[in-house]
């Protein structure tokens, strides 16, 4: 297992595994791998226009304590993991190595996705048959095991993915990244320890997620860094020189950085943070008030800026996402020859893209519940199905399935090169299901010739014991012998019951005791699951051009806590501070009293137990104090402007889908309330509103002072419900 999941997971990005060297390694005890290259398909799944121009990872370790399994931790550590990308190719300028480059990562996905569909279909055959084995945990083999998850420990550290561009922008390039110093998860006791748990380590689970230093930056104006060679011939030294300053802190006894790391510009400064998972066994689900299981995630500051150049630069980014996805969709279509060569194939390729781009939009807005013409989206689809294109489909479809059957019966007489020219030509999920056809064709054939020769086989039995057996009796078995050739009983010898107890007895293991199930009562209020997020404070910028601020919007502690119990959900929100800024001062802040310490507490519940509602919200707010500043205003909308300004189509395609999103919301919200009044929902409301508190600055024409101010007081706002059955009993 250990050998398939590092080939399997490993071999997809890295260069140079030796099967038989991890195999040796595995049985030494240490797995490590040093110095590996990453294979240019590595970011493929991404599924952006990026290539990996050269990679690189420095250890992988695997340490298996094979004389202590069940008493060490297993563990996996990995290194310096370093990534260069570029952006990719476009297409309107390939060589022929870029495009076999672009098939051959064309044929990886599709052999991802095959693998993938194969596993998942196998896995549903063996269901029926896993429910007549005893669970793994309830043998001594199956117990190590669950020991050796349960405590397995990893740790990723020193990660540096950096993405440099100096196309999409021209006369702007830039440089993205993401670093990582540390990401390691543990077992961990009650106190938050690091431990080795030995009682069902994988039954009630303990962990501990600790996060160090992710951070993401972004630095406009960046040219590459140039090197005098070649990256991919960069010794160790060479890459983690480059690569892994600025990932960790400096130390303050050597705090010299770099140039490649200096002045480097953070969109999401360095976060510290916790995940705690914590999973009780099946004996010790007893207390309502403990949840099954409970998350719990903690980070200490948040800070994100963004200055004027990055959001243009990522302006640009996505421009050239959405040209990119858009090729993408219809790359099957694009002709391989110049366009000097074939000028007639390049206009129906225009007419075919155009057509099924109208298509896709039709399909959009009518899967939104926009009424489109389905005459119109057929329309858009005849190009491709005239009776002569069907034809041409049918016959490639035919020879494909036929080709690709023989190349998985490790046919000799396979024609491979017929097989990549018909898979050049169609698009990914075609090639797909055309392959699970021929999968399916292949498990018919062999059960077939399997079902045949288990005929004969019990034919020629018969025969001979039919010397001594009556007729009758031979005509019996044959019908039963037939039957089970044509799958209809399937018999096969198994351990029983009191089997598997007597080899768990014999190795001294006692199963745990089955859980006891509890009443329905009880399940109602039994906590299934408790996901909690903190964040002690968090901060978000905006820079203009000038390097001027121009709003600035923070919060501090920051609660929700959301429990999903049997067949309701409670939702609690609890946020002490927020407020919002601009150079000339506060814009909007949150004031807290005595009566009200925190600027929102909120809750909800959607069917509360033992409560004759449907779903009931809580809500207590704070005042906010709103200053109106016309200046901060101003330097705002005149940001918006400048930057819908650098890509019309970014701002157009925007606009678009959050006019789309807000009219699906809007109508989403019709329906919800029409089916509350149609259905009578009975709900409880209890909000306490302390409305906002405006100040509007009045100058007089050609003075720069304030000389009066205009004050808003919205005044106090509760709303609270009253269930009619609580009247009823009143009276």
């Amino acid at each position: 297992m250990v050998l398939h999941l590092l080939r399997r997971y490993l071999g997809e990005y890295v260069h140079g595994l030796s099967a038989e060297d991890l195999r040796i390694s595995v049985w030494n005890g240490d797995v490590v791998l040093k110095d590996l290259k990453l294979k240019a398909e590595a970011l493929n799944s991404l599924k952006l226009p990026v290539t990996v121009e050269a990679g690189f990872v420095g250890t992988i370790t695997l340490k298996v304590p094979w004389k202590s399994l069940g008493k060490e931790p297993v563990v996996v550590l990995i290194d310096r993991v370093f990534i260069l990308a570029y952006p990719a190719s476009d297409g309107r300028t390939l060589k022929e190595e870029d495009r076999e480059k672009l098939f051959e990562a064309k044929l990886q996905q599709i052999e991802e996705a095959e693998s993938a569909t194969l596993e998942a279909k196998s896995r549903s055959k063996q269901g029926s048959l896993i429910l007549l084995q005893p669970p793994p945990e309830n043998s001594w083999l199956g117990s190590i095991i669950a020991t050796i998850i349960g405590n397995l420990k990893i740790s990723i550290s020193n990660v540096h993915i950096r993405y440099e561009d100096s196309v999409t922008n021209p006369g702007h390039p830039f440089a993205s990244g993401i670093t990582l110093a540390k990401l390691a998860a543990v077992t961990m006791d009650e106190q938050g320890n690091e431990t080795f748990d030995t009682s069902g380590a994988l039954d009630k689970l303990r962990k501990s997620l600790q996060l160090e230093r992710l951070a993401l930056y972004h630095d406009c104006n960046s040219l590459p860094w140039k090197i005098d060679k070649r990256w991919k011939d960069l010794s160790p030294k060479e890459w983690i020189e480059i690569f892994e300053d600025g990932i960790n802190k400096p130390a303050v006894d050597h705090g010299i950085v770099s140039p490649r790391a200096l002045n480097r510009q953070y969109l999401v400064s360095p976060i510290n943070g916790v995940l705690k998972y914590h999973r009780l066994g099946n004996q010790e689900r007893n207390d309502p008030e403990i949840p099954f299981e409970k998350a719990s995630l903690e980070l200490s500051d948040v800070s994100l800026t963004i200055t004027e150049e990055q959001y243009h630069d990522w302006i640009k980014l996505l421009e050239a996402i959405s040209r990119y996805r858009t090729y993408v969709e219809v790359s099957h279509l694009r002709p391989m020859v110049p366009i000097s060569e074939g000028p007639h194939l390049w206009w129906r390729y225009a007419a075919q893209a155009s057509l099924q781009q109208k298509k896709m939009c039709a399909l959009t807005l009518h899967m939104y519940g926009y009424e489109v013409d389905i005459d119109f989206i057929h329309g858009c689809s005849s190009y491709r199905f005239s009776w002569d294109r069907i034809q041409h489909l049918c016959q490639l479809r035919q020879r494909y399935i036929q080709l690709y059957a023989s190349f998985l019966q490790q046919s000799s007489t396979i024609n491979k090169s017929e097989m990549r020219e018909i898979e050049k030509d169609l698009d990914s999920k075609v090639i797909l299901l055309w392959r699970l056809l021929a999968h399916a064709k292949v498990e018919s054939v062999k059960a077939k010739e399997a079902a045949e020769q288990r005929r004969v086989r019990n034919r020629s039995w018969f025969s001979f014991s039919s010397l001594w057996t009556n007729s009758e009796d031979a005509s019996v078995e044959d019908v039963s012998v037939e039957g089970a050739a044509d799958g209809s009983h399937l018999t096969e010898e198994r351990l029983t019951k009191e089997e598997w107890l007597a080899i768990n007895k014999l190795l001294s293991y006692q199963p745990d005791e089955e859980l006891m199930p509890h009443s329905g009562k009880d399940m109602q209020n039994m906590i299934r699951y408790l996901v909690t997020v903190s964040i002690a404070q968090a901060a978000a910028r905006i820079i203009s051009i000038n390097q001027t601020e121009i709003l600035c919007g923070r919060f501090e502690q920051l609660h929700v806590s959301t429990k999903f119990k049997h067949r309701s959900t409670h939702c609690d929100v609890v946020l002490r501070y927020y407020g919002l800024s601009a150079p000339e001062g506060s814009l909007a802040e949150s004031v807290c009293g005595e009566q009200k310490v925190n600027a929102l507490t909120a809750g909800f519940v959607r069917s509360p137990v033992a409560e004759n509602v449907d779903w009931k919200l809580s809500a207590t707010i704070s005042p906010c104090h709103v200053t109106v500043l016309m200046e901060s205003c101003d330097r705002f909308f005149e940001f918006v402007k400048r930057s819908n300004a650098v890509s019309p189509t970014v701002a157009w395609e925007t606009a678009t889908a959050l006019q789309t999103k807000i009219e699906k919301v809007t109508r989403r919200a019709q329906e919800q309330f029409q089916m509350v009044l149609e259905e009578q929902s009975r709900f409880a409301l209890d909000i306490d509103l302390g409305a906002p508190k405006v100040r509007v600055p009045i100058r007089t024409c050609g003075s720069s002072r304030c000389d009066s101010h205009f004050l808003l007081d919205f005044g106090h706002f509760t709303l609270h419900t009253v269930s009619l059955l609580n009247i009823e009993e009143k009276l």
